[in-house]
Formats: structure tokens, sequence, C-alpha cells
């Protein structure tokens, strides 16, 4: 199942600073707006610049700001550059074998899932922030 880190919470919510702002906010900046630690942060933007997802700009004023398009980028490319491929496994005993004929949780995992996986691939940047303001 996918699990929601607080890697993937601090993109998300970082990347939808950075589209709110219309250009370069400080991972400083960042950190005090989501309370969160700015080593932490520094580290996923550094795997979200590596995705190509954000652009470092050095020096005073320094920062990071988008490098495609708000409209561009879905809440699953986000995911996917901090946790990988999602798994759509959705058994929770992980193992393969289930006692049962079927899965005690019914079609209700399956469900969840997929409507996640449609919210995050049909949401983007810009849907954030509009939904935002």
């Amino acid at each position: 199942m996918i699990q929601i880190s607080e890697a993937s919470s601090l993109a998300f919510h970082g990347m939808g600073l950075l589209a709110r702002s219309g250009g370069r906010l400080s991972v400083h900046e960042m950190a005090s707006l989501t309370g969160s630690s700015e080593a932490h942060l520094s580290k996923v933007f550094q795997r979200l610049s590596r995705a190509g997802f954000v652009s470092s700009v050095r020096g005073p004023g320094g920062g990071f700001v988008l490098s495609r398009p708000a409209e561009e980028i879905t809440l699953l490319d986000i995911y996917t550059a901090i946790e990988g491929e999602p798994s759509m496994d959705t058994c929770f005993l992980g193992s393969g074998m289930c006692p049962f004929p079927r899965c005690i949780f019914g079609e209700v995992i399956p469900d969840i899932m997929k409507r996640l996986m449609d919210y995050l691939s049909g949401t983007t940047l810009a849907d954030v922030v509009r939904d935002d303001s």
C-alpha cells in the first residue's frame, strides 16, 4: 500500500508553497511555514532537485524555484520522486499467503488505492494552489 512518509508530506507541502509563491523560497522559509526541520526539508529538496522538479539558487537570497510550470507537476510525480514507484499491493499480510479464499477487507483496500492514485495522478501543483486560495 502507498505510505505517505514525512518526507513525502514535506515534499508535497514544500512544492505547494513554491507554486503558491510563484518564485523562490529558501529552505529556512519553507521549514518555518511547515514547522519542520530545515535539515530534513533540505534533504527532501535535494531529491526533488535531482528529479528535475526544482532548481537551487545559490548565494544571498538563494533557495529553490520550480523547474517546470506548476500545471505540469502532479502530486504523483512528487510522490514518485521521493518514494519511488508506488506499490499497488493491497495485502496487509505481505507474505503472499492468505488463509482465506477472499480478502477479509473485500474491495475496500483496492478501491481506496485506486481513488488515491487517481487523485495523485490527476492533481497538479496548480490545482493545489487554486484550492488553497
